[in-house]
């Protein structure tokens, strides 16, 4: 039978436990933040330097912007490209276009390619790869990426754009603009009307890959 005074040495003694695995558990969580907070340093410094490249991070797609509002608020340099989107009809009223994302499940990062700064932008919430993979990850140049940014604001990848280009699905084709010029794809859906987008299948660092792109910036091979 425990006396009242072994009962507050054994009280006391699993309150010193609870109290050390607590602390413990406190280090841990503060050690794993400042890693955080390290790697989150790594992705926005020296964004200016002359080693610094814009890459392309795959995300959720719809959730482009709130990737890029993250990736601002920690520091680092992003874009999600805008195009003007499709004009729609409402109770018989032509509706204006709505701005709406260029490259639907990307966005574009620049920043040093250093092991911590990728880990700092994967740790990203709708981050999900960056194109490319991790020890080689595709960069783009900056005059790359104001050109695109530059063709974007003058229109050229609104969805009403007209194109004289008519695909068919099972057809290839050329991408002639922006980030993935040059990159040779399959048709998967027909578009027989002159504007909007096509869904083209392309080999992106041998993986298949789906792609919306404007119907106006591609060409038949």
């Amino acid at each position: 039978m425990m006396t009242a005074a072994a009962t507050i040495r054994t009280t006391g003694s699993i309150e010193a436990e609870l109290g050390e695995r607590s602390l413990r558990r406190l280090e841990r969580d503060e050690a794993a933040r400042q890693i955080r907070r390290d790697e989150q340093g790594a992705l926005a410094a020296d964004t200016a330097s002359d080693t610094a490249c814009w890459y392309v991070a795959a995300v959720h797609p719809g959730h482009e912007q709130e990737t890029e509002a993250a990736l601002t608020a920690i520091g680092a340099e992003a874009l999600v490209p805008m195009r003007r989107g499709k004009r729609r009809k409402r109770r018989g009223r032509i509706l204006p276009p709505q701005d709406e994302v260029l490259m639907t499940g990307y966005v574009l990062v620049r920043f040093v390619s250093t092991a911590k700064a990728l880990r700092g932008l994967l740790r990203q919430e709708h981050v999900t790869a960056i194109l490319g993979g991790w020890e080689t990850p595709y960069a783009i140049s900056a005059d790359a990426i104001s050109a695109l940014m530059r063709k974007a604001d003058n229109g050229a990848f609104d969805y009403e754009r007209l194109s004289d280009v008519q695909v068919a699905a099972g057809e290839q084709v050329t991408v002639e603009e922006g980030i993935f010029a040059g990159q040779v794809g399959t048709v998967v859906t027909a578009n027989m009307t002159g504007k909007g987008d096509v869904v083209i299948e392309v080999d992106l660092f041998g993986r298949m890959t789906p792609m919306v792109v404007p119907l106006a910036v591609i060409s038949k091979v």
